[in-house]
């Protein structure tokens, strides 16, 4: 007797089924993917089990093309280079499950169109025939610098002839239904798959299949019905159903599950800002996961160090800045026994927002300065996986708030101008027609790098002579930004080269202004002890 599947196995089953109905009609050539907000990994666990699947699920072969859209002319030639690339690549795998390796289709010659990508397709797909029903290529760009003109090219691409085995593919989140004006348009041509993937309903399914007896089993049932009441329920429903739960976790000594659902109840009280409820949930929280700690559990200090961050957050919501402040040290000093530099940098970061925010100046500097020296000892390739360029943004705007809103000013600027120049392109592509020659591409293409360019030599100039102005304590926190991030950083949102030239490259470097040596913000030690020293007498006032 086969062994029953999971839940989990069970939703790919019920994907493949979907699927396989949808495609049925020659008429279909786009499929689009209509799935909740939350079940993005559920469908990409769909066509992952198609790479590893013995027995095949469906008679497809589904690739999948994450590269980013930028221009449609841009789009369509990264398509065909990874269509290509991947066939080099896979020649000894096709070989050994008994395909020819011969596909001419990897070195022609394809317009950089929506066309040229399905004739590849198609080629592809007509090749390989006797080893597959449909080409099914997932588009799923990584980035996408225009909605409107990735639907333009999925236009063009509906438009293009297309044989019949040949099915291309998108996701749509049933919250927006972006996609919904092109299904209208293109009738036939495009199947809706409406797959409602509970994700609460698979964690619940799970637990209850998980089999045995006892408590274990009954608390992994009861933890899904919470997470279930927390997405869909009221904060007493939660609450109601968290606090059995409890019951069983505190007979069974599990202070770390303890920890997990009042962190949840907590969460639902938030939802609803029943924000004294909350804290009393976070310090409930916060009780356990010290006796966790205590007991030398190895999640205990990080346990109550998410207490701390929860509860900070909550009074920032209840805009109490200062107790928020407060409970942001204090979860850096629980970070600090995990140990996890990153959140004792961005509790410290967080507790001098939330004191610029009330207005005390000072005090937030030293919790800045603080959190830049937990930065300075960090290995350097930790530190732009940190919070460290929002740090160093909040402490250039307690300095120089009107400086900083000109620089930040200037991003926005650059941005729009790229976005003009993408525009141009795909305006200017278009009139080419479906078979664009490559010359006049390359021609577009060139004229939209020389805007790039342009603009952004513009936002790097009048950056530098922004930071140039500045005081010198404006210009040493810049200094400590191309000390520990990037060599030309010049405050958020970061820009860098569009095209990732390196300096000796740029076609009009600026004058880069002239930096003190930030050494001694770097050995405030005495400041951040001062930060740290204000923690007994601020808890009693949070008490």
């Amino acid at each position: 007797m086969s062994e029953a599947k999971s839940p989990v196995e069970k939703r790919i089953d019920d994907l493949r089924d979907l699927w396989i109905e949808a495609t049925e009609s020659p008429d279909v050539r786009l499929v689009v993917w209509r799935i909740p907000g939350n079940a993005d990994r559920m469908l990409a666990a769909f066509f992952e089990a198609h790479k590893h699947s013995e027995v095949a699920m469906t008679p497809d072969l589904f690739v999948n093309f994450d590269a980013p859209f930028e221009t449609g002319f841009g789009y369509s030639r990264a398509l065909l280079d990874t269509l290509q690339v991947g066939y080099v690549g896979s020649r000894e795998s096709l070989k050994e499950q008994g395909a020819a390796i011969d596909w001419q289709g990897a070195h022609a010659e394809y317009p950089d169109s929506p066309m040229g990508v399905v004739k590849m397709f198609e080629s592809f797909a007509t090749h390989y025939q006797p080893h597959l029903r449909y080409f099914a290529a997932n588009l799923s760009p990584s980035r996408v610098s225009s909605a409107q003109a990735l639907e333009h090219w999925l236009d063009n691409a509906l438009a293009a002839p297309v044989a019949a085995n040949v099915r291309l593919s998108i996701v749509d989140h049933a919250e927006s239904k972006q996609w919904q004006a092109l299904v209208e348009r293109h009738g036939k041509a495009v199947r809706v798959i409406d797959a409602p993937i509970d994700m609460f309903d698979i964690a619940r399914a799970t637990a209850a299949q998980s089999g045995g007896a006892g408590p274990q089993t009954a608390y992994r049932q009861m933890l899904a019905d919470v997470m279930t009441l927390l997405e869909r329920g009221t904060a007493a429903q939660t609450a109601k159903r968290a606090d059995k739960a409890l019951a069983l976790a505190e007979r069974q000594q599990w202070p770390d599950q303890q920890v997990v659902l009042h962190m949840a109840v907590a969460g639902g009280h938030l939802k609803e800002k029943q924000l004294p409820e909350a804290i009393a949930r976070y310090r409930s929280a916060r009780e356990c996961a010290t006796k966790a700690e205590l007991a030398q559990h190895p999640a205990g200090a990080n346990l109550v160090m998410q207490t701390w961050f929860g509860e900070a957050g909550a009074w920032l919501t209840a805009e109490q800045p200062e107790r928020a402040a407060q409970a942001y040290v204090e979860g850096a000093e629980a970070a600090r026994r995990v140990p996890n530099a990153m959140f004792v940098l961005e509790g410290l970061r967080m507790a001098g927002f939330c004191l610029a925010s009330a207005g005390k100046r000072e005090p937030a500097r030293e919790h800045y300065l603080a959190a830049m020296a937990e930065a300075r000892a960090m290995p350097p390739s930790d530190r732009p996986m940190t919070t460290l360029p929002l740090l160093l943004q909040d402490m250039l705007r307690l300095q120089d708030a009107r400086r900083v809103e000109k620089i930040e000013q200037c991003a926005t600027e650059y941005q729009a101008e790229i976005a003009a120049a993408h525009a141009q392109a795909e305006t200017d592509s278009t009139k080419l027609g479906a078979v664009p020659v490559p010359a006049a591409l390359e021609k577009i293409e060139s004229a939209m790098f020389g805007r790039f360019e342009t603009s952004f030599a513009k936002v790097c100039h009048e950056r530098e002579r922004l930071i140039a102005g500045g005081d010198e304590f404006f210009r040493k926190v810049v200094a400590v930004g191309r000390d520990f991030l990037h060599a030309t950083w010049n405050g958020l949102p970061d820009v860098k080269h569009p095209l990732d030239k390196d300096v000796p490259e740029w076609s009009a470097p600026p004058k880069f202004a002239e930096l003190p040596d930030p050494s001694d913000l770097l050995e405030g030690d005495a400041k951040a002890g001062g930060a740290k020293s204000a923690a007994p007498e601020l808890a009693e006032q949070i008490a």
